[in-house]
């Protein structure tokens, strides 16, 4: 728990540093017509956060190799966020440098998904596909995490949960995470939702910005990775990632559909479809929040108990397709 709140009070005494200047760090988050607030906002959150992080686990016991590797593409993430939150990226220049530092979190610190299972029996080995399956789900979760910052404290909320389920697997198994890490973050981010969530201010006093979501998604996917690598089930990860990885898809697909980029931002996820129905900001990621655990919770539960993959995977299929259908015929904006 030291290192919980290590990166806790060091999170929160760099959110109150880097907010101060903001503006001339030219890390203003500005409204736009896609964006609800009023007035810039400092996107310092996903920097504080990383730091604390990485000071947190360097002050507790000796860190491992994977780790630096992880944290090091980590850093080379929030570099990159930096840079598209000031100057708005090229989609295609983004995916190149999110694919090679993925790529090298895959081969450096050992997170490459050999499996996806058994199901009757038949294990379903990846084999040659192994390394771009796995470079597909790591690249897949980095805008996952990015896609669903739509909300105050909406991505906070659903990295902290699901961070929260790893912390509760590495305490109860063997799991080959060492608990610094996800501790550390899990310290990080309850200091931001403090200033990012509408539980204790009325609006966001920070903004995570891509700088943020993007190296959380990194981090996630390698726990995710190492989850898959010791279960007989992987595919009880996608139970753990949750609502970003259904909402994400959900929502690519009926842009897809209506002829778009998957990429494009719009206001169609579960949190906007939510306010057009009524509910304010904070109850919208509340009930987003209730989901999460609820998904997380079921996939700590699969885990421990070992359930089979037809059950697992099947499960969350039909999960995603009673989603799906009933949000592709709801109002959008």
């Amino acid at each position: 728990m030291l290192i919980f709140f290590i990166a806790l009070v060091m999170c929160v005494v760099l959110i109150l540093f880097l907010k101060k200047f903001a503006d001339d760090l030219g890390m203003l988050d500005h409204p736009d017509a896609r964006k609800q607030h009023a007035h810039p906002i400092p996107a310092v959150g996903g920097v504080a956060m990383f730091v604390a992080v990485l000071f947190a686990v360097h002050i507790g016991p000796e860190i491992i190799y994977q780790h630096y590797v992880v944290l090091a593409c980590a850093g080379a993430m929030v570099a990159l966020g930096v840079l598209d939150d000031k100057h708005n990226l090229p989609v295609t220049m983004r995916l190149m440098i999110q694919v090679t530092l993925a790529l090298i979190v895959i081969v450096g610190a050992q997170a490459t998904v050999t499996n996806i299972g058994t199901i009757f029996g038949i294990p379903l080995n990846l084999g040659l596909l192994a390394i771009p399956i796995s470079l597909i789900a790591f690249v897949g979760g980095i805008n996952a995490m990015n896609m669903i910052d739509g909300a105050d404290g909406m991505a906070g909320s659903m990295a902290f949960i699901t961070t929260l389920g790893v912390a509760i697997l590495c305490s109860v198994t063997s799991l080959d995470v060492s608990l610094e890490l996800p501790m550390a973050l899990l310290g990080a981010l309850a200091a931001f939702l403090v200033f990012n969530s509408r539980i204790f201010i009325k609006r966001a006093w920070v903004f995570m910005g891509d700088a943020g979501s993007m190296w959380l998604g990194l981090v996630i996917g390698w726990f995710m990775a190492k989850i898959c690598q010791q279960h007989s089930d992987p595919s009880v990860i996608f139970w753990l990632f949750g609502l970003p990885l259904i909402d994400t898809l959900a929502v690519m697909f009926r842009r897809m559909r209506s002829k778009k980029s998957p990429f494009k931002a719009d206001r169609t996820h579960l949190h906007h479809i939510l306010e057009l129905r009524g509910f304010s900001v904070g109850r919208a990621v509340l009930i987003a929040s209730l989901a999460q655990v609820v998904l997380v919770t079921i996939g700590v539960t699969f885990y421990l108990l070992h359930t089979p993959t037809v059950f697992v995977l099947g499960g969350f299929i039909v999960l995603f397709v009673i989603y799906y259908s009933r949000m592709r015929h709801r109002k959008r904006l």
